[in-house]
C-alpha cells in the first residue's frame, strides 16, 4: 500500500466544542453519498445513516423520549444500535447502552439505576430481562429488536421505518450528558460514567488525526461491542469526523478474522489483548501478512510477542491507555514513536502523573497509581450517575485516580503494571470480583468467597474463585458453576474453582486477595479440563 496519502477531510478540529447531532450533520452534508459503515452485507451511506437518525428520533419523541431522558439498549452491533443511538443523541436524551451478556442482580441494578424511560432488547435476551426485571419493574416502555414475545414488548423495527413526524429538536450543548456507560464496580456496586457530548469529538479527533492518522484511503474495521466506550468513541466516532467507512461485525472470529479484513479491504483495526494472542495461535499460512491491513490500536498487547505478531500480519501496533472516565483514551503511543511495551505519552488535553497513595508523585520508574486531570473543558467524564460520594473519592487531590498501577521512565513514557482494585481482567472485560463473588455467595454451600485473577495463556487473566462451603455441606465445583452461568454473564463465570477451609484475613477480618493470586490456580478445579466436563 502507498506510504504516503492525503489526509481525509475532517468536519471540524480537535479543540473545538461540538456534539454528535452537530458531527453526523456536518458529516452528512460534507459527504452525503459516501459509505458510513457495512455490516453483515448491508451498506449505508452518511446521507442514509442521518436519516435514519432522524427517523428514530421521531419513534423516540412518538413515545415520549425528550431532552436528558434515559434510552437503555441492550443490542448487539448492528444498525439499530446505531439507529438508536445517534437519534436519541439528536434529541438530547441519554444513551444507556447495557452489555449483552449481563444475567440476573447485575442486570437488573443497571436498568433500575439508570431511570431508563424506555429499554429496547434484542429478541434473544428478551428471557434474561424478563428474569432480571419481572412485570412491575423497570421502565413501563419496552421494545424489542426482533419477534415480539407477547403483549408486554413492542416491534422496534416498524417504529424506525420513517412513520413518525419529525420531533421537535432541542438545542443540545457541548457539555451535556450523552451517555451513561456503566463499568463493573470492585468494590460495589457497577458505577455509571456519565460522558458528554464533546468528550466523544475529543477522543475521536485524537484517534483519527493523532495516533492512528487516517489516510483517504483507509477502511476502519471493529469487532467490538458497541456497549462499550471502545467501538462507540474509536470506530463510530471517527469514522464521523473524517468521513472514512466503518466496517463493523457481531463478533471476532480467529480462524475468519484475514478473510474478512481482506473482503472488506480493512485497513485500522481496534483490538483488546487475546485478540492479538488468539490471532497468532491460528495455523500459519504463507500468506498471512498478505492483507490490506497496517495498523492496530489497543491495549495489553502481550510484549513478548509484540514483535511477532507485527512480522507476521505484516501490521503496526500502536499501543494506548485509557478508561471509560477518560472516553477511552489518555496515553498513546504515535505511529513514527512506537515505544513496545508502553502505553505512550499523554494526548494533548491530559495530563497523567504516577502517584504514591499519599499523593505525591512517583518518582522515575517508581510503580504508583496512574492518575489523570485536564485542563481543556468537556473532555472527562462528568461524574457517577447520582453516586456523588464515589465521584468526589475519584476525583481526591483534584485528580482523577484509575485504580491502576504503572509507572514513568525518564523520557516520559508511561508502563501499565497491573490493577490496584480488584477488577479482573478478562477477554477485554472487566469483571466486578464483588459482582462475581455476590452470586457465589448466594449458592446454599457457600460459606464466602473471594474472586480473583489468575494468568491467562491467552494474555489477561481467568477468574479464579475460593470458596469455604458451608458446614456440613459438601461443595460440588460443577453444580457452584451450573449455578454462576444462571447469575453471571458468560465471561464472568469462573474458570477455576478452589475449595478451602478458610481465606486468609487481616486482623480487621478483609481478606487478603494477594496470598490467593500468589497461591495461583495448580491444583483447583478447571472447568476446562476434559475431566471437569
Amino acid at each position: 500500500m502507498p506510504t504516503s496519502v492525503a489526509p481525509p477531510a475532517y468536519v471540524g478540529a480537535l479543540g473545538e466544542q461540538t456534539t454528535l447531532p452537530e458531527i453526523l450533520e456536518r458529516r452528512a452534508a460534507a459527504t452525503p453519498d459516501a459509505r458510513f459503515f457495512t455490516f453483515e452485507g448491508e451498506h449505508r451511506t452518511f446521507a442514509e445513516g442521518l436519516q435514519s437518525a432522524e427517523s428514530a428520533a421521531g419513534a423516540l419523541a412518538a413515545l415520549g423520549l425528550g431532552q436528558g431522558d434515559k434510552l437503555a439498549v441492550m443490542l448487539p452491533n448492528g444498525p439499530t444500535f446505531l439507529d438508536l443511538w445517534l437519534g436519541s443523541a439528536l434529541l438530547g436524551a441519554v444513551l444507556v447502552p447495557v452489555n449483552t451478556h449481563l444475567r440476573g442482580e447485575g442486570l437488573r441494578y443497571i436498568v433500575e439505576h439508570c431511570d431508563a424511560r424506555i429499554c429496547v432488547v434484542d429478541a434473544p435476551l428478551v428471557e434474561a430481562y424478563e428474569f432480571a426485571l419481572p412485570p412491575g419493574t423497570g421502565p413501563d416502555r419496552l421494545l424489542v429488536a426482533g419477534d415480539s414475545p407477547g403483549p408486554r414488548w413492542v416491534p422496534v423495527a416498524p417504529l424506525l421505518d420513517g412513520g413518525h413526524a419529525a420531533p421537535s429538536r432541542p438545542r443540545v450543548r457541548p457539555g451535556d450528558l450523552a451517555s451513561v456507560l456503566y463499568t463493573s464496580g470492585t468494590t460495589g456496586p457497577s458505577k455509571g460514567v456519565m460522558t458528554c457530548h464533546n468528550a466523544y469529538a475529543v477522543t475521536g479527533f485524537e484517534y483519527a488525526q493523532t495516533y492512528v492518522r487516517l489516510r483517504e484511503d483507509d477502511v476502519l474495521w471493529t469487532c467490538l461491542p458497541l456497549f462499550h466506550i471502545n467501538a462507540q468513541a474509536i470506530s463510530v466516532v471517527p469514522a464521523l469526523l473524517s468521513g472514512r467507512p466503518l466496517v463493523m461485525t457481531a463478533r471476532f472470529s480467529g480462524s475468519g478474522f484475514l478473510d474478512e479484513v481482506r473482503a472488506q479491504g480493512a485497513t485500522i483495526f481496534n483490538y483488546i489483548g487475546a485478540i492479538l494472542t488468539i490471532l497468532l495461535k491460528q495455523p500459519e499460512r504463507p500468506d498471512d501478512a498478505d492483507n490490506p491491513l497496517r495498523l492496530t490500536t489497543g491495549s495489553s498487547a502481550p510484549a513478548d510477542q509484540f514483535h511477532a505478531f507485527e512480522r507476521r500480519f505484516g501490521v503496526q501496533i500502536v499501543e494506548i491507555y485509557g478508561l471509560t472516565e477518560s472516553a477511552g483514551v489518555a496515553l498513546a503511543n504515535r505511529p513514527d514513536a512506537v515505544h513496545p511495551g508502553t502505553c505512550g505519552v499523554p494526548l494533548s488535553w491530559s495530563q497523567v502523573q504516577i502517584q504514591r497513595p499519599d499523593g505525591t508523585e512517583a518518582a522515575v520508574d517508581e510503580p504508583g497509581e496512574f492518575v489523570i486531570r485536564t485542563d481543556q473543558p468537556n473532555t472527562m467524564f462528568l461524574g457517577y450517575y447520582k453516586n456523588p460520594e464515589a465521584t468526589e473519592a475519584a476525583w481526591e487531590g483534584g485528580w482523577f485516580h484509575s485504580g491502576d498501577r504503572g509507572r514513568r521512565d525518564a523520557e516520559g513514557w508511561f508502563t501499565f503494571i497491573d490493577r490496584l482494585k480488584d477488577s479482573i481482567r478478562r477477554r477485554g472485560e472487566n469483571i466486578s470480583s464483588y459482582e462475581v463473588e455476590r452470586a457465589v455467595n448466594a449458592h446454599p454451600a457457600v460459606l464466602e468467597s473471594a474472586a480473583v485473577g489468575v494468568p491467562s495463556e491467552l494474555g489477561e487473566e481467568e477468574v479464579m474463585i475460593v470458596v469455604v462451603p458451608r458446614e456440613g455441606h459438601d461443595l460440588d465445583p460443577a453444580d457452584l458453576i451450573a449455578h454462576c452461568t444462571r447469575e453471571l454473564a458468560a465471561f464472568m463465570v469462573p474458570r477455576y474453582v478452589r475449595v478451602v477451609d478458610e481465606l486468609p484475613k487481616t486482623p480487621t477480618e478483609k481478606i487478603q486477595k494477594f496470598a490467593l493470586r500468589d497461591l495461583g490456580f495448580a491444583g483447583a478445579w478447571d472447568r476446562q479440563a476434559p475431566a471437569a466436563g
